[in-house]
């Protein structure tokens, strides 16, 4: 008979936690603190945990997650969340005010009051909203009344990538959050069931008719939302970066290539992660928009990559005007538009492959929720796993197919790719003669999902590779 749920869980996360410790140990790692303003080494951007400290951690996540769910009030949980909306804008205040970068390394922190004179913030309030933002891991209280950075807070210093997560993309999604449950339960039934770009939580929040991504959006019509936007996703996508670089064959699959094409490629901040991990590899194109032109060469400037790495303007729903050995690569670019945009942009790409040229998404495949009362324990699946290589484990018992709560930044993001920009899809179903439609957002996609898309575009899976981080690298040929 199986252990009950709070037994089992906690026997799988000290089994994780054991695991995670002992790969710290062989990197010659210290373990993590919360109660100093050192950063840890694992904290760095571009590092990449080995396979066992990655199942270990996701496994422990997704242990801590559930353990929580199951020990602490339900009522207490609603309340909790119903105030999460404060805990965020209390994030992006101390980014804006600087209070990270106001602290420094300082061991010993700083009074509220020295606080309060160098951002020019009543010191009573945020001394409320500092003490808040401890209880989730931010900031520390060295002593009463003096307060310092941590491993979390360092993140949003003026001069870290995470500083325009906390503030653009968190304001960002403050704002459209306001008008999310409005777009989903709208009072108008044809607006409730539309499913195009120009109905979304985005345009009843900030009250406007137009899109927030393309050709004629938001961010193209203002160029500094758009460099503001690109900054942002710099903090998001190297966090996947490492893993994609590492755990798929590169080399290999650019060999006898003229070049490696990102499209939709942003910043440039995976074109960047490969040349630096592969200098065989001698050329690097970035298309977008021309909006993006200024932040990706900026970008691609500070890595000192410009020699390699080399930014064109391109638009997706445009035929693609590279012809010849190319590897092409969509990375989060198809998860912000409908199964038929996507199939489309893809279409794009389809008439210019041939034998020797080839195309990659990169993105995230949703899994199910299912939970299952068996399942192999993490060590008994890693004894068994290449340790040179990537490979993920099967979820432990109890612990659901998606890995819970160590999924949530993928979910999240479906989520937040609705608010924002609604593609999806009807599915209808008749059920008793009465037919049942349902809608479908299609971001991050499911595989079946991802396959309509792709299918749709005139081409086939070959191949889904799964990364160290939240994405799944697709090998697609002509169908």
């Amino acid at each position: 008979m199986s252990l009950s749920e709070i037994t089992s869980l906690q026997n799988t996360l000290n089994s994780a936690l054991d695991i995670f410790k002992a790969e710290l140990a062989a990197q010659n790692f210290s373990e993590p603190s919360l109660n100093t303003s050192k950063p840890h080494p694992v904290d760095e951007i571009t590092y990449l945990p080995t396979p066992a400290m990655y199942e270990a951690r996701r496994v422990a996540l997704a242990s801590l997650g559930l353990l929580k769910s199951l020990v602490q009030s339900p009522y207490d949980a609603l309340a909790a969340n119903t105030w999460a909306t404060l805990e965020v804008s209390s994030v992006r205040l101390a980014a804006e005010t600087g209070l990270a970068s106001v602290l420094g390394d300082s061991e010993e922190g700083l009074s509220i009051d020295e606080i309060a004179e160098k951002t020019g913030v009543d010191g009573l309030k945020l001394e409320r909203v500092l003490r808040l933002l401890i209880t989730q891991g931010w900031f520390r209280e060295s002593k009463h009344g003096f307060f310092a950075n941590n491993r979390l807070s360092n993140l949003i210093k003026k001069d870290q990538p995470g500083f325009h997560l906390a503030t653009y993309m968190n304001d960002l999604f403050n704002k459209v959050t306001v008008g999310f449950p409005e777009m989903i339960n709208h009072p108008d039934p044809e607006f409730k069931k539309s499913n195009d770009p120009l109905h979304t939580a985005f345009q009843l929040s900030y009250k406007t008719d137009v899109a927030f991504f393309g050709a004629d959006g938001w961010l193209t019509k203002d160029p500094e939302e758009a460099i503001k936007f690109g900054l942002s996703m710099g903090a998001v996508g190297p966090t996947s970066d490492p893993g994609v670089a590492a755990d798929f064959r590169w080399a290999e699959i650019a060999q006898g290539k003229d070049a490696i094409v990102d499209v939709g490629g942003g910043q440039g901040t995976l074109c960047c992660s490969l040349a630096a991990k592969y200098p065989e590899i001698k050329q690097f194109i970035v298309q977008d928009l021309p909006e993006t032109r200024e932040a990706a060469e900026s970008f691609i400037a500070s890595k000192g990559l410009s020699h390699r790495v080399k930014f064109e303007a391109q638009d997706f729903f445009k035929p693609q005007q590279r012809k010849g050995k190319y590897v092409f690569v969509m990375q989060r670019v198809l998860h912000d538009w409908s199964t038929e945009d996507g199939a489309k942009m893809l279409g794009n790409i389809r008439n210019v492959l041939n034998k020797d040229s080839c195309l990659l998404i990169i993105d995230t495949i949703i899994q199910p929720g299912v939970v299952s009362p068996t399942g192999p324990t993490l060590s008994e699946s890693l004894s068994k796993s290449n340790k040179n290589s990537y490979e993920p484990v099967p979820p432990p018992e109890y612990i659901p197919v998606d890995f819970g709560e160590a999924s949530r930044i993928q979910h999240q993001i479906n989520v937040a790719l609705t608010a924002l920009c609604n593609c999806g899809y009807l599915i209808s179903t008749v059920i008793n003669a009465i037919t049942i439609s349902v809608f479908h957002p299609a971001f991050e996609r499911t595989y079946p999902q991802l396959q309509e898309m792709v299918e749709l575009g005139g081409l086939k899976i070959k191949k889904v590779n799964a990364t160290r981080g939240w994405a799944s690298i697709t090998e697609v040929v002509v169908a």
